[in-house]
């Protein structure tokens, strides 16, 4: 998360923009299907739980990503 957007340049940040479309999933898809893009899950909460998950988001823990599961 960049707080100070006039300035990345001067901080010596690479700007990236995502390129967020039904292509780009399933190439990322498909890239973790032939084991060439590999996710770290830090921890994962059923969907009751989203207030949890939140939480767990905001203590900034560690690494990885917070999944909710979706039945």
């Amino acid at each position: 998360t960049i707080y100070a957007f006039k300035s990345y340049r001067e901080l010596g940040i690479r700007w990236m923009t995502s390129q967020r479309s039904a292509a780009r999933l399933a190439e990322l898809v498909d890239l973790y299907a032939k084991g060439k893009l590999r996710l770290h899950v830090r921890k994962t909460f059923p969907l009751a739980q989203a207030a949890d998950a939140h939480r767990e988001v905001e203590s900034r823990r560690g690494p990885g990503k917070v999944v909710l599961l979706v039945p």
